[in-house]
Parts: structure tokens; C-alpha cells; sequence
């Protein structure tokens, strides 16, 4: 339990400052921007999350297991080189294809700004945390992924304030995060970490991550496109709003994130003995952050982002209290996914349950957002969540009597 609560300590402040990293700032810049920038702002942030997921590939799913299960040093050298070397490969498609797909969303406030952020955002896929959380390392979380973002918001925000030019922050982002995803993977990662190992070709890492990374990117479908959807389909001052209250709701799921990384290599050990109480542990917490998170969403995002990103963008009562609900199926439905079904091999049903999620949720969005209804909307992003989580909850009891009976440490390496 101390073991736990340490972890839970150093990996709730690591997502804390990231997320307050880009909230530091987010209210200046909205003020700058004004309503119709806004709304491209955030398209461009959201667009620049799907880049960091076709960067990541399915990293961010299966790294976490993977290293949590490797016994050396050089086993983890080995999963972060085959990383990197993937990486560098999906990163040549993501980023021009977050660029044009934000330049065409987005309309002429700002539009070259908004493509910055994504194409900054999606640089983001280098980042280690992964590889951190996996090692349960929360210093290492906090030195090369929060703190890079913490300063590029607090440079960025008295030359923006003062200046009215929003492009330092993307460019910041830039400068201070890549040094750092670049000093990590060479303490990690070099050649003498490696030693005599042989990573394995970058044809069969790319195979073996397809199950994880279509998972990811179609999760990522439902999860990151209401804004841009949003902003396609309504009025400038109604797609702002909505994207505030999309934003309150981003900035929440870091407490999501958070908890997930404390339990995860934790509930993952292979020497742990109390196998049972580590998962009822770690669903217990996530239904009870979902049901307090979800509700103060509901409650206070509409006053909260009045005050913070201003009046003239303030999120509405309805789509707040939907982000709440998609929050609460959100926050119960990780560690049946973190926890149990990926280390469990049950890719196909956790396909499943994303692709009926997608659907269900971006045809909702699409709907709403031809009706000129941010409510509606809002309520494709509950559905999807919602859907995900009926889909799974069963096949994840199942999986859950398996693993009682059989450790993790039983069970073969996800990728090979």
C-alpha cells in the first residue's frame, strides 16, 4: 500500500502540471483569439491529439505492459529503441497530415496558428511518459514530459500577453519538449544500454503493433473529433463555447490518466501476490473519480470556463452535464482496458467495443452538428463513452476470473 500510494503521488503531479501546462495560458489566448479563433484553436489542439496517436502507433496501449513486464534494464532499452525507430517512421505521416487536415477544418482566424499547435501536438507522440508509466517511474514522467510543457506555457505566456502573437506558444512547445524526448531516449536507449541485444526489425514492430495502434486511433475517432466537428457544423460562438466545455473535460481526464498510470505497473507486477485487491482496488477508485469528476463537470463547467476563458465563450448547462456523463463511463471503463483486457490479449473485443463506440458516437456528433446543436453533440461524446463501456464490462468480469486464476506474469510478451 505504500508502494501505492507513492505511486499515486508522483504520477497524480506529473499529469496535474501537464494538464495545468496548456491551462496556464488557454485563458489568455482565448481572450486574444476572440470566439471564432477559439474555436479553431481547439480544433487544431484536437486534430493534433489524433497526430500524437498515429505517431504513438499503439505505443501508448501496449508499451506500458510491455515494459512493466521486462525483468532488465536492456529488455527496456530494446522496447524504447524499436519504439523510437517506429516512431520516426508513422511521424513522417502524421504530422503533414495533421497540418492539412487543421488547415482545411479550420476558417481564417488564425488558421496558421491553429496549424502550429497540431503540428506541434503531434510531435507530442515522441514523448517517453509512456515508457515512464510502464517503468513506474513518476520522476522520470515529471523531468521529461510535465515539466518540458509546464515551462513552454510559462515562457510563452507573458510574450503572448503582451505581444497578441499566439504562435510563441506552439513554437515554445517545440523547442523545450523535443530536447527532452531526445536526452531520455539517449540515457535509455543508446547504444551500451542496448548492449549485445538485437531490436527486432522495424517491419515485424510495425506488425505487431497493429492490433494496439487501430484500437488507439479508432478510441481517438470518437474521443478527439467532436471540436473539429463542432467547429465544421456551427456558429462560431456556439462551436467556442463548445469547445470550452470540451476543454474543461480534456483537462479533467488528466485525473483519468493519472490514476490509470499510478495503478497500472502496480496492478501489473509480476511479484505481486494480492492480485485481487490490486484490480477491485483500482476499479474502485475509477468508478468513484468518474461519479465526483462527472458530476463536477456537470455542476461547474459552465461557470468555471466563463471565468477562465471568458463570458463571450462560456460552456452551456446541457453539453456540460453530457461531458460529465461521458466522463464517468469514461474514467470506469479504463482500468477494465489498462488492466485487464490488453494484458489479457483481448484485442478483438476491445476493437469491438471502439469501432461500436465510434459509430455510435461520431454518427451522433455529424447529426448534431448538421442540426446546428452543440447539445447534441455533446451527446454523441456521452454515447460513445457509454457504448464502450456496455460493451466491455462483461468480457472484462470474464477476463477477470482468468487472471485471478493465472498471474500476468504467465502470460506472453503482447508484441511478439
Amino acid at each position: 500500500m505504500r508502494s501505492l500510494m507513492l505511486r499515486l503521488a508522483g504520477f497524480t503531479g506529473a499529469p496535474i502540471l501537464s494538464a495545468l501546462a496548456p491551462f496556464i495560458i488557454l485563458p489568455v489566448m482565448s481572450r486574444i483569439v476572440g470566439p471564432d479563433g477559439w474555436a479553431n484553436f481547439s480544433a487544431g489542439q484536437s486534430i493534433g491529439i489524433l497526430g500524437m496517436v498515429g505517431v504513438l502507433f499503439g505505443w501508448g496501449i501496449v508499451g506500458p505492459v510491455r515494459v512493466a513486464r521486462a525483468v532488465t534494464a536492456q529488455e527496456r532499452a530494446v522496447i524504447l529503441h524499436e519504439s523510437i525507430r517506429s516512431r520516426l517512421l508513422t511521424a513522417l505521416i502524421a504530422v503533414p497530415a495533421a497540418a492539412l487536415a487543421t488547415y482545411l477544418v479550420s476558417g481564417p482566424s488564425y488558421r496558421l496558428e491553429s496549424v502550429a499547435v497540431a503540428v506541434a501536438m503531434t510531435i507530442g507522440g515522441f514523448t517517453p511518459a509512456w515508457f515512464c508509466i510502464g517503468q513506474g517511474n513518476p520522476r522520470g514522467l515529471m523531468v521529461y514530459d510535465a515539466m518540458p510543457k509546464l515551462a513552454a506555457s510559462l515562457i510563452a505566456l507573458p510574450i503572448v500577453a503582451f505581444s497578441g502573437q499566439v504562435m510563441w506558444y506552439p513554437v515554445l512547445l517545440l523547442a523545450l519538449t523535443v530536447p527532452a524526448f531526445a536526452v531520455h531516449a539517449r540515457r535509455t536507449a543508446h547504444g551500451e544500454a542496448l548492449g549485445d541485444a538485437e531490436p527486432r526489425a522495424l517491419r515485424s514492430v510495425l506488425r505487431g503493433l497493429v492490433p494496439t495502434a487501430t484500437i488507439d486511433a479508432t478510441g481517438n475517432a470518437y474521443g478527439s473529433t467532436a471540436v473539429p466537428i463542432a467547429t465544421a457544423g456551427l456558429p462560431p460562438g456556439d462551436a467556442s463555447s463548445f469547445a470550452s466545455a470540451d476543454r474543461a473535460y480534456r483537462i479533467a481526464i488528466m485525473a483519468v490518466i493519472a490514476v490509470g498510470n499510478s495503478f497500472q505497473a502496480w496492478v501489473l507486477d509480476p511479484e505481486a501476490h494480492d492480485v485481487r485487491h490490486r484490480h477491485r482496488l483500482a476499479i474502485a477508485s475509477h468508478v468513484a473519480l468518474g461519479a465526483v469528476g462527472g458530476l463536477g463537470i456537470a455542476l461547474l463547467g459552465p461557470a468555471l470556463t466563463g471565468l477562465v476563458f471568458g463570458a463571450s465563450v462560456a460552456a452551456q448547462p446541457l453539453p456540460s452535464a453530457l461531458f460529465g456523463v461521458a466522463f464517468f463511463f469514461l474514467s470506469t471503463t479504463t482500468p477494465l482496458i489498462r488492466n485487464i483486457l490488453i494484458p489479457a490479449h483481448r484485442y478483438r473485443i476491445v476493437f469491438a467495443a471502439t469501432v461500436s463506440a465510434a459509430v455510435i458516437g461520431i454518427v451522433t456528433m455529424v447529426l448534431g452538428s448538421a442540426m446546428g446543436s452543440a447539445s447534441i453533440v455533446a451527446l454523441g461524446v456521452a454515447a460513445s463513452e457509454a457504448t464502450s463501456f456496455a460493451v466491455l464490462v462483461l468480457p472484462a468480469r470474464r477476463s477477470y476470473a482468468q487472471v485471478i486464476e493465472r498471474p500476468p506474469a504467465a502470460t506472453p510478451d503482447p508484441t511478439s
